[in-house]
């Protein structure tokens, strides 16, 4: 449990919402996971951005307008309805999907780690986390894999094809403003224009 958010994000206390989520965003490209495949310091970086999401989503109340101010944060309407009512949404992963239609993405990942089945249903949902972290990359590819492992889902198909879509209008304009063309800005760029799963912005 993070004690103090603020030192966590590198802010003072009473700091704006829009320097909450610039401290947010740039922590979240510094120990994001592809930054460190193949590197001995991924556990640390994995247990520092977990840190930082817990402490954004201390200070943001778990839905996305940090202090409580108003803001975009997730609706569940885009990409297969409400999650905890999602006719796939029933058995072992209904609590994950609640959590992700709540904005609880600290429960919806705790619930997906500690989960021995790695089914359809869980890269859907573990997609559908990353993308709304603002790990597009991780989150198309789980949800590619669901897609290959349930490939008569049709709410797999849309949020996969509405997410990938987004992520090659992304790529094809990077250049044009002023991201990397490798990604490292695409969580931000579709979350703020495209996604409506926005958790940091």
């Amino acid at each position: 449990m993070v004690s103090d958010p603020y030192e966590v994000l590198g802010v003072r206390q009473g700091a704006s919402e829009a320097e909450i989520k610039e401290a947010y965003r740039n922590l979240v490209k510094k120990y994001h996971p592809d930054k460190y495949q193949g590197n001995p310091l991924a556990g640390l970086a994995e247990e520092k951005l977990r840190e930082v999401n817990e402490a954004y989503e201390m200070l943001s109340g778990g839905n996305g307008s940090v202090a409580g101010a108003s803001g975009a944060g997730f609706s569940g309407a885009t990409y297969g309805g409400n999650y905890g009512k999602s006719a796939s949404g029933q058995g072992q992963f209904r609590d994950v999907r609640i959590a992700l239609d709540s904005n609880n993405l600290a429960l919806a990942q705790q619930l997906l780690i500690t989960s021995p089945v790695r089914d359809a249903e869980w890269f859907f949902l573990s997609g559908v986390l990353s993308v709304k972290r603002g790990f597009i990359e991780d989150g198309i590819a789980n949800l590619q894999q669901a897609r290959r492992l349930d490939p008569n889902n049709p709410e797999y198909a849309q949020v996969y094809q509405q997410v990938s879509s987004a992520g090659n209008i992304y790529r094809t304009r990077s250049d044009a403003y002023g991201y990397d063309s490798d990604g490292a800005g695409l969580g931000n760029a579709l979350c703020c224009a495209a996604i409506p799963y926005c958790c940091c912005c």
